[in-house]
């Protein structure tokens, strides 16, 4: 049962499952309060409060802390803008963000705040779904993924997950992509393949989650789609999962080489033995396209459609043939066709 009550600001913590959340924070209160400020950011809600206080119809959701008082389920970020509000600052020597002044009466009235608990399961979750997963304020994907793993309590079944979808408002193929997506970066973390502290940039999770989707990379891992498992890949594929995750995370000390907008490319390398071989050995996508059997088609539909354009241009050829331009655009044609005829009789 739903219930409401005026709760002391030094009594709210912020919730260590927020699903937006690092996953190496724990229950470090300076560190999460941290990174509400710089990466998630409260600016909109500092200046909002400010001016015109909370707004009571968007409920901040509490449950209870082990050592006392409550974690914040829903409202980490307006959290964060009360504590900055009432003074408050993390304590970790870094620069305080900027803060708006206050009344002494507006910055009383935020010693106790009204919160909530006891909300069903089942309403959080499409509370919080249709908030953060489909609405207002979106989380980025790998929050999402995290929400649909949590509260999907271990029954990957697609009756369940189903169900899931339409309680947060998405679609079934979707939320599947997130949990796979989710899934399999925890498989290779449980495995020791994947440490996300080592990672060279925060939004890794959108380029591995997107990359993953495609038909040859699902291929080239055997990734188990359906049913969803806890391990979707199989356990004789764990080396080019490895090889998979420094492709398209990295870490600080070897960056990534593949980003999500080379997908294409990245698809068409995975689909070659030969291309695939040569990007393992170099780590070059571009060089590597030379070495596929769909490269050699698209070099040779350019090549058919540069003499067909040629042709159309010789019953005008003889017209203009003195024109400074035109003699200009030839001259550069024959050089470029000189060296099309060395690179195909295989010489430099």
């Amino acid at each position: 049962m739903v219930k409401k009550f005026p709760a002391k600001l030094s009594d709210l913590h912020f919730d260590p499952d927020n699903p937006r959340l690092p996953p190496n924070f724990g229950d470090d209160q300076i560190k999460i309060f941290r990174y509400l400020i710089n990466d998630i950011g409260v600016e909109d809600l500092l200046e909002s409060i400010a001016a015109s206080g909370l707004f009571s119809a968007d409920p901040i959701i509490v449950r209870d802390r082990p050592r006392g008082g409550h974690y914040v389920i829903e409202g980490n970020r307006r959290l964060a803008a009360l504590k900055l509000l009432n003074g408050e600052r993390p304590d970790d020597e870094l620069p305080s963000p900027r803060v708006p002044e206050i009344s002494r009466e507006l910055r009383k009235s935020f010693e106790s705040i009204t919160v909530e608990s006891g909300w069903p399961n089942d309403l959080l979750q499409a509370y919080l779904g249709y908030k953060h997963v489909t609405a207002a304020r979106e989380w980025l994907p790998e929050a999402k993924a995290k929400f649909v793993y949590e509260h999907a309590n271990g029954d990957f079944s697609t009756e369940n997950l189903r169900k899931f979808a339409k309680t947060v408002g998405t679609n079934l193929a979707t939320l599947k992509r997130w949990l796979i997506a989710y899934l399999t970066l925890r498989q290779a973390e449980q495995n020791g393949t994947f440490d996300p502290t080592t990672t060279a940039v925060k939004g890794y999770f959108g380029t591995f989650y997107t990359l993953l989707g495609g038909s040859q990379a699902k291929e080239f891992l055997q990734l188990e789609t359906d049913p969803v498992t806890e391990n979707p890949v199989p356990q004789n594929h764990l080396k080019q999962l490895n090889e998979f995750i420094n492709w398209t995370i990295g870490t600080k000390d070897k960056l990534a080489a593949i980003n999500s907008r080379q997908q294409k490319k990245f698809e068409q390398v995975l689909a070659s033995p030969r291309a695939l071989e040569h990007f393992r050995v170099k780590g070059d996508l571009e060089a590597s396209l030379l070495y596929t059997e769909y490269n050699a088609e698209e070099i040779a539909a350019v090549l058919r459609e540069a003499a067909y354009t040629i042709e159309g241009c010789l019953t005008m050829l003889f017209d203009v043939r003195e024109n400074t331009k035109v003699k200009e655009s030839f001259t550069e044609l024959e050089r470029a066709y000189r060296k099309a005829r060395l690179n195909i009789q295989g010489k430099e």
